[in-house]
Order: structure tokens, then C-alpha cells, then sequence
């Protein structure tokens, strides 16, 4: 025998006015794109990246990424998740060896774009020194046995999830 309680059930448009919390949609993406490698200072592109398009202007947006990364020596990197081309959040490492260390980093963010066309996020990164950063990487290729296929070259998987949320 089974049994299901319930206090109460939000639709899927969300909460009625006045009230906020209900989940509207959920969009992923993940990206088995192989290695970015930076060398340099200059900002640049994970290729993590998803749109969604609101359907209430008043909602929020939580956005959770995660994804992995490998660096030599001591320094600093600067994530940043931007908004279209907006850095709307940041998020910083250090990891202090000379030698190759992972990082696994995880950016967790509640938005407001207020807006009910399509909204583009994505995960970018600055090292703060000349110093070797490779993103999306692991020490294997081939098939991970997902639905996902085949890596191809270096690459793990990374992940980001968009949630409206009602506003």
C-alpha cells in the first residue's frame, strides 16, 4: 500500500500573483565540447552556455554550472557568468602547487533579467597570471556509455542548468 500527501499543488505557470517560489521550466545544456585551453591573460569563452525564454517577465532565473578544470602552478582565475556579454556574477580560485592540480568549480547564481525574451548565459574565465589553464578536461577520451556519445580528444562533460522560477 502506498500513500501520497500533498499540502498542495503549483501549476506549471507558477505561483498566483502576490506569491513566488513555484518552478515554471527547466532548460540544461551540457557540453562535451573537448578541452579550452588559455595560456594568456585575456578573458575567454568556456563554450558553457544556455538560453531560456521567460515567460513571466517578474521571474527569476537560477542558473547552477558546473564544470572541470586544470591549471599549472600557483594562480588565481576569475569566472565570471554573464548575461549576454554582462558579468553578472563572479567567481574566483586559487589553487597554490607548481604542479597540475584539478579543480572541480561549481557557480550557483538567482538572477532577475527581468524579461520575457530569450536570455543567453555563459561561463567565462580569466587567468591572472600567463599561467596554463585548460577547462573541460579530463585524462581519457571515448565513449562515456551516455546518451551523450562520444568525447572526442580530451573533454569531460559540463553542465548548466537554467530554472525560472516565479517571481
Amino acid at each position: 500500500m502506498s500513500e501520497l500527501r500533498t499540502n498542495r499543488i503549483i501549476p506549471r505557470d507558477g505561483l498566483v500573483s502576490g506569491a513566488s517560489g513555484g518552478i515554471i521550466q527547466v532548460v540544461q545544456n551540457i557540453q562535451g565540447i573537448g578541452q579550452v585551453t588559455s595560456s594568456g591573460t585575456s578573458e575567454y569563452d568556456l563554450g558553457l552556455n544556455c538560453t531560456i525564454t521567460p515567460q513571466r517577465s517578474d521571474s527569476k532565473i537560477l542558473v547552477n554550472a558546473n564544470w572541470c578544470a586544470i591549471q599549472e602552478g600557483a594562480f588565481y582565475v576569475n569566472y565570471y557568468l554573464n548575461r549576454g556579454t554582462t558579468h553578472i556574477h563572479e567567481y574566483q580560485t586559487y589553487q597554490g602547487t607548481g604542479s597540475w592540480t584539478v579543480a572541480y568549480p561549481n557557480m550557483m547564481f538567482l538572477d532577475s533579467p527581468a524579461t520575457t525574451s530569450a536570455v543567453t548565459y555563459k561561463i567565462t574565465a580569466q587567468v591572472t597570471s600567463g599561467h596554463d589553464l585548460r577547462t573541460n578536461y579530463n585524462s581519457g577520451s571515448g565513449d562515456d556509455g551516455t546518451v551523450h556519445g562520444a568525447l572526442t580528444g580530451y573533454g569531460s562533460r559540463a553542465t548548466m542548468i537554467l530554472m525560472e522560477i516565479s517571481g
